[in-house]
Parts: structure tokens; sequence; C-alpha cells
């Protein structure tokens, strides 16, 4: 009888070899085909996931490239969609994928072998820096669509935006563990620079927005920067909001000390008060 690890390895060839070629499974771009290699991608996350639970490196490969295969054919196709919702609409969903994957791959950092955090490690740096990319695409979308979708695509910037702060704490945590070998250090150095300035980088982004709203549906937006900013204030040990704080309320008056501990050469907006030299 073969053993479960061979079994589970197995499982995965056949998945991965058995599946039709991302380039050839939707020839034509359309927001359908991004949503199917979404789905393709967040299966193979989860084999990834299970493969890392017992311990099965070889399965834990075969499921990442499979993971990485399908995220870039969504990436791909959204590039290739025409008319700026539909487009609009995919780009939220590779941004929520790649937010997914960078949540899970983070997560695994202390449980992979070895000779598995740095392609671990490369995997995040890439979903972080293509997550942020897609949420630039979506801001550059924003005045161009109804203000409905507008709001739509504030509040997908907000919450990705604030799931940041615990990629942060995370990344933090697994470096200062001893659990990761020198060959993925430089890597989760990048990681961690890129979430940082996501932070930062999404609370401009949803600015810029807002501005661009009829009056009525600006409250959800000041709402959204509102949650980012408590986040922010909560991430710095600032306590939390200040009480009777007003919804929106312009981040540069976030009482942010000057020594953030954030690596240096971030994307940091310049209005906020903390940019400082290294």
């Amino acid at each position: 009888m073969k053993s479960f690890r061979q079994v589970t390895t197995g499982l995965v060839a056949v998945v991965v070899l058995g599946a039709p070629s991302v380039a050839s499974a939707h020839s034509d771009a359309s927001v359908g085909s991004v949503r199917a290699h979404v789905r393709g991608a967040d299966q193979a996350l989860a084999m990834v996931a299970d493969a890392v639970a017992n311990q099965d490196q070889a399965a834990t490969a075969i499921a990442m490239v499979q993971n990485r295969r399908q995220t870039q054919a969504a990436t791909r196709d959204t590039a290739r969609i025409r008319g700026r919702a539909k487009q609009a609409k995919a780009l939220r969903l590779v941004a929520a994928q790649r937010d997914e994957n960078a949540q899970v791959l983070v997560g695994l950092l202390e449980k992979v072998s070895s000779g598995l955090q740095a392609d671990v490690a490369t995997a995040l740096t890439h979903n972080l820096s293509g997550r942020e990319t897609a949420i630039s695409k979506l801001t550059a979308l924003a005045p161009m669509l109804p203000a409905a979708a507008q709001v739509g695509i504030a509040t997908a910037i907000a919450a990705i935006s604030g799931r940041s702060g615990s990629a942060v704490a995370d990344i933090t945590a697994a470096v200062k563990s001893g659990q990761i070998g020198a060959g993925a250090l430089p890597q989760l150095q990048q990681a961690l620079s890129i979430a940082s300035g996501a932070m930062f980088t999404g609370i401009a982004q949803l600015q810029q927005i807002v501005g661009s709203l009829p009056g009525p549906a600006q409250g959800p937006v000041n709402d959204a920067i509102a949650r980012v900013t408590g986040i922010l204030q909560g991430i710095f040990g600032t306590g939390g909001p200040a009480s009777g704080a007003v919804p929106g309320a312009v981040v540069a008056n976030l009482p942010i000390p000057a020594n953030l501990p954030i690596p240096c050469g971030l994307p940091i907006p310049s209005f906020l008060p903390f940019a400082k030299a290294c």
C-alpha cells in the first residue's frame, strides 16, 4: 500500500499535469476567464496548505507552481480585457487572489522545510508586489467609472490595505523567530518593505478616489479611510483612533511617532508626517 505522502504527491501531480494549459484553457480573455484562473489558483493554494501540513515537500512545490501559473494567467488575461468596467472587475479578482496568496504564504514561512523557505518568500514577495500593481491600476480606473463602482473599488482598496498590517506583523515575527534560513531573509526583507509601504500608499489611493466622488457617495469612502487610519494607529502603538475622531479625518494629523520601525526606502507618500531619512 502506498503511503499517504506518496498518494498526496501523486494526486497533486495528476491535478497539475491533467489540468488544461493556462495558455490554452481560456483563449479569449474575459472576466469569466480571469475568474476561472482565480478558482484554479485558490484550489492550488489549498493544496499548498494541505501539503505543508502533511510535511510533503514535493507536493508543496508542485502546488506552489500551479498556484503561480494560475495567478499569473489571471493577471495576463486582465491586461487583455477591453472595457474599463470589465477590467476593473477583473483587477479586483486578481488583487483579492494575490492578497489571499500572500496571507496564506506568510503563515507558512515557519512551517515549510528550510529547502522551501526561499521559494515561499519569493512567492510572497511577487504576490505582494502584484497585489499593489493591481490596486494601483484600480485606482487609475476609478475616476472613469460610475460613482457606485468607485465606492466598491475604494472599499476593496481599504480592505486589502488594512490586511497589510497583519502581513507586516507576521513577516516581522518570522524574521525574529530564528527559524528562517539565511537564503530566505533577503526576500523577506523585500516583502516587509512592500507590505509596510502598502499601508501608507493604500491611504493615499483612497484619498485620490474620494475627491472624484459626488458628495452623497463620499461617506462610505471616508469611513473606509477612517478604518484604515485606525489600523495604522493601532499598528504603530498610538492607541487606536482618538475618541470622537471624525470619519475620514486627514491622515496627516495621525499622531504617529517619527521613529517608525519600518525599512528604509519605502514609497511613503509625502503628506505623511513621519517620512524620515535613514
